[in-house]
């Protein structure tokens, strides 16, 4: 049985998407499955969004499937897909974009080892930092009550290795 095309990666921030994204990308050149990556966030960085699409998903979706079709005509083959997906109606949007089903994974770790990777990016501070560990907070518990995802995998005391590992035998 063939694997879906599309893996995303989903979950709050400071969850690891996109480390984790890069590791399986990794495994799919490891075995010559001639992978690509997108990041959900810079396909949708734009200021402001629409007041109807307050996270940008369908710009996100629109640009993610002009990327995908560029990335297939270069020969990719698999897409590996770093964003927050919060709905069925996103899922459902990336489907469109992907042209086919997308195995959606969920990361997860707990409020305070969030908090301490988006501290540790050293990308936001002062009150940006406290109000990103309080939306992944809510965001993660949103994502477990409401999960629009296939599968989840918990990376708090892991490795990148080895939540890449599960994530990548959970495709395959």
């Amino acid at each position: 049985m063939r694997s879906t095309a599309a893996l995303v990666l989903s979950g709050a921030p400071g969850v690891g998407k996109t480390t984790v994204g890069w590791r399986v990308w990794d495994r799919c050149i490891d075995l010559g499955q001639a992978p690509a990556f997108a990041d959900l966030d810079l396909l949708g960085a734009v200021w402001p969004a629409p007041a109807d699409d307050p996270y940008n998903a369908r710009l996100k979706a629109t640009n993610l499937s002009a990327v995908w079709a560029n990335y297939q005509k270069a020969g990719s083959q698999r897409l590996i897909v770093a964003g927050v997906v919060e709905s069925v109606e996103e899922r459902r949007l990336l489907e469109e974009a992907t042209g086919g089903p997308v195995l959606i994974c969920r990361l997860d770790a707990s409020d305070g080892e969030l908090a301490l990777r988006i501290e540790r990016r050293g990308r936001e501070e002062g009150d940006d930092l406290a109000r990103l560990a309080a939306r992944a907070a809510e965001l993660s518990a949103q994502l477990t009550a409401d999960d629009p995802s296939d599968f989840s995998v918990a990376t708090g005391g892991r490795s990148t290795d080895e939540v890449a590992a599960e994530v990548f035998a959970r495709w395959s």
